[in-house]
């Protein structure tokens, strides 16, 4: 179990960089054809900066891509083989591109202890808050996950 004391609790911070790699790739999955997520020059002649980060690239540079913060979780009582995605939601504030350096410090702002008809479990939600290279807001990502409960606690 994760003690209640660690609400508000917040990690990092993390930092990573937005590569036109990623905004590539990620295009590419998604079947998006626009030129602007593909080349640099068809974005700046649409008055971009750089490639557009296409909205879902969040989820690449959070919790479950960040070794560091799946660490720091297992070291308070919810280690990755017990996590359940539960839910996730973004509030995009400010567009992102190639070339934006990220930085965030996820916080615990939500530990509920439940019982199911497996046993105990855990509903501990996280609030992260990405901010770019000028100090902006750019995604607020709030994610639930379900901390099932030990096996030899249950």
């Amino acid at each position: 179990m994760i003690e209640l004391s660690n609400l508000g609790r917040s990690f990092g911070p993390y930092t990573v960089v937005v590569t036109r790699e990623h905004v590539r790739d990620l295009a590419t999955v998604l079947g998006e054809r626009d030129p602007r997520y593909h080349e640099l020059e068809a974005a700046r002649a649409a008055g971009l900066p750089d490639l557009p980060a296409p909205p879902t690239l969040a989820t690449r540079y959070g919790l479950w891509a960040n070794q560091a913060l799946l660490a720091e979780l297992e070291a308070i009582g919810a280690p990755l083989p017990r996590l359940l995605h539960g839910e996730q939601h973004y509030s995009y504030l400010a567009p992102l591109f190639a070339g934006d350096t990220l930085t965030a410090s996820p916080a615990i702002v939500g530990l509920e202890r439940k019982h199911g008809q497996s046993g105990p479990f855990e509903l501990l939600t996280l609030e992260t808050r990405w901010h770019n290279q000028r100090g902006d807001v750019t995604i607020v990502d709030r994610l639930v996950v379900v901390v099932r409960g030990d096996d030899a606690a249950a």
